[in-house]
């Protein structure tokens, strides 16, 4: 039996598809999908975040070294924590957590720009997107994926169309002061209108504004200035899922 065999089994067992999978972590579909039919070999990182997600053992599921030592991927079903804004935490046996917060597609912008200030409204009407983290964090963090090419510059910085983020969101009491655009350098700004990913490259407090830059080097993704009275909500991104591989 080889790796792509063991893998087979875990999801066949288990119930779980590429596509859970790839929500659940930063593993791909493509990526799984590679993997099963044995044209790629995993690096260690992606050995380790599988046995961790099927609770089984490395060496087992890369070699067929060893006991299977199954145990359960979450430590039980209800949630290790629900935060005051409505994430959910649950954790996992290799001390970081499988974090769940709403998850806006493409497909639901316009809802969302209708109902962001509703928090009920949004646990109800929106799907869920899981990220694997290290620690907790206490913040209000929403799911987006990325809209069009205008953050993809063909480099490991793009946000490429379909990509997934984490985002945090900013409270307008910190827009008064300057922005740690050096720290999270890529935002998800909500308009009345639209959602926009861009980066931040300048403020002006005094003028109230930002001034929004693409990745994309292409004219017509030029740089632009907002004013900070016509954005809805600022948030930073923490982390990415790529739709490619």
């Amino acid at each position: 039996m080889e790796f792509k065999d063991r893998l087979k089994y875990l999801l066949e067992k288990d119930g779980v598809t590429a596509y859970r999978i790839w929500k659940d972590t930063a593993i791909t579909k493509g990526t799984i999908a590679n993997y099963i039919e044995g044209k790629t070999n995993p690096n260690k990182s992606n050995i380790s975040i599988l046995a961790t997600y099927f609770g089984v053992n490395e060496d087992w599921l890369l070699k067929g070294e060893g006991k299977m030592s199954r145990s359960n991927k979450v430590k039980g079903e209800d949630p290790y924590l629900i935060t005051k804004s409505g994430t959910k935490y649950y954790e996992m046996a290799n001390g970081k957590y499988r974090m769940r917060v709403p998850f806006i597609p493409v497909k639901a912008y316009a809802k969302y720009i209708d109902e962001y200030r509703d928090a009920e409204m949004l646990d109800e009407d929106f799907e869920e997107f899981d990220f694997i983290v290290d620690k907790i964090g206490h913040g209000r963090y929403f799911a987006f994926e990325i809209k069009g090419d205008s953050m993809d510059n063909d480099t490991k910085r793009s946000l490429s169309n379909g990509d997934i983020v984490l985002a945090r969101e900013l409270g307008k009491e910190h827009w008064r002061n300057k922005l740690h655009t050096e720290d999270f350098p890529n935002w998800i700004i909500v308009l009345d209108n639209t959602i926009l990913c861009k980066q931040i490259i300048d403020q002006n407090i005094e003028k109230g504004t930002i001034t929004c830059h693409s990745l994309n080097p292409s004219p017509e993704y030029a740089d632009f200035e907002l004013k900070m009275d016509s954005i809805c909500q600022l948030m930073n991104i923490v982390q990415r899922v790529s739709s490619t591989f």
